[in-house]
């Protein structure tokens, strides 16, 4: 999926230098170049998110031998596989979409293969597991573990409730790292208090748990971004801090779509400052950032990181 996103980028990104309107390349146009910064940053995120999960399975199998020990390794990582599922098919969706509109009408042409990137892409989304079940695992694969003692989850939610209740106003010495942490946060406020309502139940509440899983989504790919972009130079920063900034703005409002069904009365007023909260951040010139991505992508003519 990633690396499809890889060559529907650069198809775009060609075609924007070559395509010219009112005397200038279509890429030159400020909408454009949105979508060229959106399409590129998205992908330097699932990619983040892959090579982060790869890395962390190969540290796993070290020294296991036998098929049982393996699959034990692979399996310790199941809830980031169907992160980077969800993720990636999504993404690829994203991009090969974009890449059509920026086309234009030859982008419906087979003559030009973004049309044929558009129409592979939709299956993605379907096989090795849909996106829905993928998004139900991830949250539920948590809760079945808090809920056999595996995974002290509810502690960490019982915790995290004091701590909200009792907010600190002091500047974080690294603030994109505080905006991942406030995410995971936000993602366990929302998973504990859904578990404390519903008990074994949860697992009917769908919408709820797949509003948790979006959350912890964006808020793996977010820190994989950033991790990774501290070892880079170059396009990665800004690609990273364009998906952070956007990802704190849909948790919120994921969390404020499903908290109502958790929490009433005075409990949820507390509980909707708090995740307005954890997803505050300054207003941030996002059109510049993604005209620095945009810029980078079309002197690339693709995807601006190097293999």
């Amino acid at each position: 999926a990633v690396g499809g996103a890889k060559r529907a980028l650069e198809l775009s990104a060609k075609y924007a230098k070559e395509r010219h309107q009112f005397g200038r390349p279509i890429g030159s146009f400020g909408l454009i170049q949105h979508k060229l910064g959106e399409m590129a940053s998205r992908i330097y995120a699932a990619e983040s998110a892959v090579y982060r999960t790869v890395g962390l399975i190969d540290e796993a199998l070290q020294g296991k031998k036998g098929p049982e020990a393996v699959m034990a390794g692979i399996e310790e990582y199941a809830v980031e596989a169907s992160i980077i599922k969800v993720l990636g098919s999504e993404v690829l969706d994203y991009v090969v979409d974009e890449g059509v509109q920026i086309h234009g009408g030859y982008g419906y042409s087979q003559e030009y293969p973004i049309e044929r990137a558009y129409r592979d892409a939709r299956i993605n989304r379907i096989f090795e597991g849909t996106n829905e079940i993928n998004r139900l695992l991830i949250p539920g694969m948590l809760l079945r573990r808090a809920l056999k003692g595996q995974l002290p989850l509810f502690q960490a939610a019982m915790k995290l409730q004091k701590e909200l209740l009792e907010p600190s106003f002091e500047e974080p010495e690294d603030l994109e790292a505080h905006q991942v942490a406030a995410l995971k946060k936000l993602a366990l406020m929302v998973a504990g208090l859904a578990a404390q309502k519903y008990g074994q139940k949860v697992e009917e509440e769908q919408e709820v748990l797949g509003a948790v899983a979006d959350i912890l989504i964006d808020a793996y790919a977010a820190e994989s971004a950033l991790l990774r972009a501290r070892r880079l130079r170059g396009v990665a920063p800004a690609m990273a801090r364009l998906y952070l900034l956007q990802a704190l703005d849909r948790a919120q409002a994921w969390a404020l779509s499903v908290l109502p069904r958790l929490v009433e009365g005075d409990e949820a007023r507390v509980v909707y400052s708090a995740a307005r909260r954890l997803t505050k951040h300054e207003p941030v010139d996002l059109v510049a950032l993604r005209r620095e991505v945009a810029g980078a992508v079309l002197e690339a003519e693709g995807y601006p990181i190097p293999h």
